[in-house]
Parts: structure tokens; sequence; C-alpha cells
């Protein structure tokens, strides 16, 4: 078995590289490890991303940007036979660890010899342990997506939901922890790798002094105490 640091592949929903994704990771990860960087958009124009991945109303919505900073809506199911593809390239290439840079449900998501980082399993584990005792409330990008949230979340003592993108104003952020607070949440998850810690600085300006938990601040330091 190698004793160098494993080659480590992130792979985003959308087109590659999200520098702003992998940030909360890499600062918990040794400075030498080797990083590549993948998306299952790459290559694709607007149009094409709009035929091929397009979200459709019969459909769980997903939230990425393309390359150009553009925010695209996508069709789960969609997202998911292409993130296969992405990963099984990937794995051809060598990478030894694959870390999915979104928090979407991918329940048939495989490697055959990588070790494969589903936000998913890892922010909804850690959550529910710090936080089964306390109300919580969960933050996702779109109100579209808060029924399959809460079928995510079902196993909290009846959370309550927000929306407001990771890609707007913080101060719509910090507006929507308030409106959860409000409702009674006594801490706050929020659900999309798009948010960042500066999110979270947000929502403590704004005054808000409950727990908050960064899904990509979770996934860093569980990936950081792994590798």
């Amino acid at each position: 078995m190698s004793t160098s640091t494993p080659a480590l592949t992130f792979v985003t929903i959308g087109q590659a590289p999200r520098h702003d994704l992998a940030a909360a990771l890499l600062e918990r990860l040794p400075p030498d490890i080797e990083v590549s960087h993948r998306g299952v958009l790459d290559g694709l124009t607007a149009d094409e991303v709009e035929e091929r991945y397009g979200a459709r109303p019969d459909d769980d919505p997903l939230v990425t940007k393309l390359a150009d900073g553009t925010v695209v809506s996508l069709a789960s199911s969609a997202v998911d036979r292409g993130l296969q593809d992405v990963v099984d390239a990937a794995e051809a290439d060598g990478a030894e660890t694959i870390v999915i840079l979104c928090t979407g449900e991918f329940p048939d998501l495989r490697t055959s010899r990588a070790w494969l980082v589903e936000p998913d399993a890892v922010v909804t584990a850690a959550s529910t342990g710090l936080l089964s005792s306390r109300r919580v409330g969960i933050l996702v990008p779109m109100p579209d997506q808060v029924a399959a949230a809460g079928r995510k979340w079902n196993s909290l003592n009846a959370p309550r939901f927000a929306a407001a993108s990771p890609y707007g104003a913080d101060s719509a952020v910090a507006d929507a922890a308030q409106v959860l607070v409000d409702a009674g949440a006594q801490a706050l998850i929020l659900d999309c790798m798009g948010y960042a810690p500066h999110h979270r600085d947000a929502i403590r300006a704004a005054g808000i002094a409950v727990p908050v938990l960064v899904s990509g601040s979770i996934v860093g330091a569980a990936l950081g105490a792994a590798i």
C-alpha cells in the first residue's frame, strides 16, 4: 500500500473547478495533498445544460453554478446519472478519494475501488448526532427543495425549514435564519455545500447566537480527521 498522500478528486454537480466549495475542506487537509477537480456539466453550453439536466416539475431540484457564475437549477435524477459517469472517469484516472461537492442524496452512486465521500451521509449523521435533542432549523437554497429536505431530515424532531440562496446576498441567509429562530429553532443546519463560513459569520453578525452547522465545514472536519 502506498504511504503517500492519496490523490483526491473533488466532483461538483456543476462546472469545475469550484474552489469556493472546496475551500472549507482544503483548510482541514494536508497542504501537499494532490487535488483535481471535475464537474458533471464540464464542457457543456448553457443550452446543453438545460436540455440534458434542467430542472423538471416532477423531479427534485438541485442548484449549482456554471463556470461563468451563472446559477442553474438541475433535475436530481439527471444529475445522478451524470455524476456516476464523472465518478467512473475519475476512478479510471487514478483517484483514490472522490469527494462529491453536493449535499444532495445519490443513493445509487458507487465506486469499485476509490473511497467515495458523500456529504449527504456525513452531514446528516454528524448533525443528527449533535442536535438530536434540539429543535433544528434547516436552510436550503430554494423553496422547491423543502419537500425533499423534509424527507431527508425526517429523523429529527419536527425540523423547521427556510430557503435562501448561498449565491445571493449574505443578508438574505441571515434573514432566513432569523425566520427559523423565530419559529423556535435552537440550532441551524446550512444544508448545501454552497453555504460557507462567511454565511455563518453573517448569521452571527445579525445577532443570532444558536449553533450553526455549515455543511462544508462538517465534511472538511471529518475528512481531515481521516486523511
